[in-house]
């Protein structure tokens, strides 16, 4: 039986020959190498040129042959990628123009009417990078650029620009200082003494295949890396590298993490299953494509989704205004639950609502003020996961059909008893400290909502401070305010907590209460948290004070989710 591959070994000079042009289908990654990554590589050039270390590997490509003369990468693009960067720098910091001239035709191909070839580049980057390539990095004598482009520039764009500044610092100093060899010598081991081994795939499918076992045994990629080509193959050859690109811009803006995130909420939005963090979602992804279609899934649902997540990661969900910022709610649901991934059920259905009403802030404010609701009284019930997906399925479907979430029987009313009994709990204490953190930093931002103000950023970053201390000093007043259990009582009440940034807590720690005002106050926290200004209006801090501040605060929220609520 033949094999589907064929393999070859090449030097850089053959690789970069006139021979071959080189395409990245649409599933390929953006350029991810970093400084380092690329430092590394010349390090390693360099010490083997300096060794003078014969036939120097430099790993495998895998192609798939496509027509005449291109080849589509299908495995290492990164490293094809670096040394056409390099080959670009040292073109630039060459002297002799007969090398540089050599240099510039292993990058770039002249019109040859009698080979019939075409004028282009070695490398044949995507429409949405061509330009920038050609004129910040490739053409001849682009790499002494030391400006950058005036319009926007890309996040993957920007890390070749780095590597190329990376490569230029390390080759501008020749043999001495730097301890490299000469720019002639490293041009000459790196073009002749440094091979690849290429596996040409006959077809494209085992190339896709190959590259999917390679990549899921070696390098470390996001699952939205390795079923992003399943999904593209669904589309007409003619779309796929339009798709490509809504992709890259997704991860550009988003980050891999996020793209992530992404994707696990689409299979949960348009499925209803759920799939957790760490858990291979990559069949249900594929499954909500075909469901949907590839067209409707590329061109409709991602760029959709994409941009409400986008929105919602940026803290920019579109507000009538200050007491009515949607962002702000969002604030508080994050900072649900003990770890990151706990409590997130909210987010697809925020993607879902800010997707429907992204036209109608009013509307869009009110649902998740809605939401928000709902999931503070789950969160204070302790509503397993199990009911929660369920309702927020539920939720999902009502918007997707544009049914009316306010009716009587719609899944984002909360259940009158569920209602009074997460409200009467707001009086008592709270010593989970996940629970009083998150309680504490909601009425926080229903301050800011009462008075039109922003949320404080990094709010989720503060601790929960006990303005009466759990460990008072024996001799300190409070020890003369409070009795033993007077404290007991009153020390996890709402009313004895605010945020405070984890520095000043250390700082203040079990000071009386005259002390710590005074220290909140000069580290600026009362200008800063709408809860310490509160506190430091206080003239004393006592167990009534205490009881006071906590009917206050359960008052606000009573007030903040009943509103929506029907008699």
């Amino acid at each position: 039986m033949s094999s589907p591959f064929v393999t070859s070994q090449s030097t850089i000079a053959e690789l970069f020959d006139k021979s071959r042009i080189y395409a990245f289908p649409a599933f390929q990654r953006p350029y991810r190498w970093s400084v380092d990554d690329a430092l590394l590589l010349l390090d390693d050039l360099s010490a083997a040129c300096l060794r003078q270390d014969s036939g120097y590997f430099l790993g495998s490509l895998v192609l798939s042959q496509s027509e005449g003369r291109t080849q589509f990468v299908i495995d290492g693009r990164q490293r094809l990628t670096t040394l056409f960067l390099l080959l670009c720098v040292l073109r630039d910091l060459d002297d002799d123009p007969h090398r540089k001239a050599s240099l510039q035709r292993l990058l770039w191909d002249d019109v040859d009417t009698i080979a019939r070839t075409e004028a282009g580049w070695r490398l044949r980057f995507d429409a949405s990078d061509a330009d920038f390539v050609a004129q910040w990095i490739a053409a001849p004598g682009a790499t002494d650029k030391r400006e950058l482009p005036e319009s926007a520039v890309p996040e993957r764009a920007l890390r070749m620009l780095d590597v190329i500044d990376a490569f230029r610092e390390a080759l501008s100093d020749e043999t001495g200082a730097s301890g490299r060899p000469s720019l002639s010598l490293l041009t000459d081991y790196l073009l002749h003494q440094c091979e690849v081994i290429v596996l040409t795939a006959q077809t494209s499918a085992s190339g896709l295949r190959l590259f999917q076992v390679l990549n899921n045994r070696g390098l470390q990629l996001s699952q939205a890396d390795l079923i992003k080509p399943d999904l593209l193959q669904a589309l007409p050859e003619d779309r796929r590298d339009e798709a490509a690109t809504i992709w890259e811009g997704l991860e550009d803006r988003l980050g891999a993490e996020h793209l992530d995130t992404l994707l696990r909420s689409m299979v949960f939005i348009l499925s209803g299953r759920w799939e957790s963090p760490g858990r291979d979602y990559a069949t249900a992804l594929k499954a909500v494509m075909l469901a949907r279609g590839a067209e409707t899934f590329h061109f409709e649902d991602l760029p959709a989704f994409g941009a409400a997540l986008e929105q919602i990661n940026w803290g920019d969900l579109p507000a009538l205004d200050g007491h009515k910022d949607p962002n702000t709610l969002m604030t508080g649901l994050f900072i649900l639950g003990r770890t990151l991934n706990e409590w997130k059920e909210f987010l697809p259905v925020v993607m879902q609502m800010a997707t429907t009403f992204k036209d109608d802030p009013e509307s869009l404010f009110k649902h998740i003020q809605a939401l928000d609701r709902t999931f503070y009284v789950w969160f204070i019930n302790e509503t397993s996961e199990g009911p929660r997906r369920r309702v927020s399925s539920e939720v999902i479907e009502c918007l997707r059909r544009s049914d009316d979430l306010f009716a009587e029987d719609s899944p984002l009313t909360v259940p009158p008893l569920q209602l009074e009994k997460a409200l009467a709990a707001l009086k008592t204490p709270f010593p989970k400290l996940y629970q009083r953190g998150a309680l504490i930093r909601r009425n926080e931002l229903a301050m800011c909502l009462e008075t039109g103000k922003p949320a404080p950023q990094y709010l989720d970053r503060t601790t929960a401070e006990h303005i009466l201390p759990k460990n008072p000093r024996p001799q300190s007043k409070w020890v003369e305010t409070f009795t033993p259990q007077e404290r007991r009582d009153t020390i996890d009440l709402l009313g004895n907590g605010m945020p405070l940034s984890r520095d000043l807590d250390k700082r203040v720690g079990n000071k009386d209460f005259d002390d710590k005002v005074s220290d909140y106050e000069r580290a600026g926290a009362d200008k800063y948290f709408l809860s310490v200004a509160d506190v430091c209006a206080y003239a004393t801090w006592t167990p009534d004070d205490i009881r006071e501040r906590t009917a206050q605060i359960v008052d606000r929220l009573t007030a903040a989710w009943k509103v929506l609520q029907l008699p």
